[in-house]
């Protein structure tokens, strides 16, 4: 008798399981709408990844691989198709029964079907998982928002809204987005600063830190969050021109946040804040830059 998600509660719980692949098979994916790899053809499933086997994984199979994506997948929505089961070569596309008292670290998951690209929840650079499971909580919020990652930061995020009305200039008059920090997912907001003003809110989950730099030389922080008696703010202006930098404080889990725009968002009004350049003007800063300031363009996932 096969044995699915559900047969493992007890002792598999992921929120969410992982397939490295890259860039190119994802794109091709996308067109084909559905994921399929090779080993779905040999094998009769896909190998996946638990969230402690990725990294090993990454380091014994795609090692020198260039241009590598981490799928984050979504483990309910695989539904029966997912099976958690040791990582033995399999004599046949049927799964295997597995001991109840195995070991459930040692279970690697497998898909046997073809993935649907629902169940694709993010689409990140492997290189900035940090091997933390995704917790159900965060997941809830990724099947939901559907979130994209921002080119240059990273960041997990949804446009919510972009006004039809236009300035001369063709710009939207107002746009707003909503955001998640995930320390899971390596979602944070590297330095940038944008040409207009920037109205920052917290909506939920753990409080997180805005690094200011400003056009005085100066710098600040400011600890954004929904508990006021802790000091926490939950919404903050960045005036036109500050660099900006945004992660969780240490110990949190995610933060979902919005940004709203007037005049809208546009790439034009965006400039990226490299290291060399911002240490040398805020030298006082040098480790938070470090950090979160950007060193290169990372391709958009």
């Amino acid at each position: 008798m096969a044995h699915t998600l559900a047969d493992h509660m007890t002792t598999v719980t992921d929120a969410a399981v992982f397939h490295l692949c890259t860039r190119a098979a994802f794109a091709a994916a996308r067109a084909a709408g559905a994921y399929r790899a090779d080993s779905l053809q040999h094998e009769g499933f896909i190998h996946l990844s638990r969230a402690h086997q990725v990294l090993p994984t990454a380091r014994a199979y795609f090692a020198g691989v260039p241009d590598l994506v981490l799928l984050v997948l979504d483990a309910a929505s695989l539904g029966e198709a997912l099976v958690f089961e040791p990582p033995a070569p399999l004599p046949t596309a049927t799964p295997k029964p597995t001991d109840a008292d195995a070991d459930a670290d040692a279970l690697y998951p497998h898909c046997y079907s073809a993935i649907d690209l629902a169940c694709v929840v993010d689409v990140m650079d492997h290189s900035s998982f940090t091997g933390v499971p995704v917790h159900a909580d965060t997941m809830a919020l990724l099947r939901q928002y559907r979130f994209d990652r921002l080119p240059v930061e990273g960041t997990l995020y949804r446009e919510t809204w972009r006004s039809e009305q236009r300035l001369d200039s063709g710009a939207p008059t107002g746009t707003a987005m909503v955001g998640l920090y995930a320390e899971s997912l390596g979602s944070l907001s590297r330095f940038h600063r944008l040409a207009h003003d920037e109205v920052w809110h917290a909506y939920g989950g753990d409080p997180f830190v805005l690094h200011l730099l400003h056009t005085d030389g100066t710098t600040s922080e400011v600890t954004m969050g929904t508990d006021a008696a802790a000091g926490q703010q939950a919404q903050v202006v960045i005036p036109a021109n500050t660099w900006q930098a945004g992660c969780l404080l240490p110990g949190g889990r995610h933060a979902l946040f919005g940004c709203t725009m007037s005049p809208g968002f546009t790439p034009s009004c965006f400039e990226a804040g490299h290291v060399a350049e911002l240490t040398a003007r805020y030298p006082a800063a040098a480790a938070i830059i470090a950090r979160l300031g950007v060193t290169d363009d990372p391709p958009v996932c």
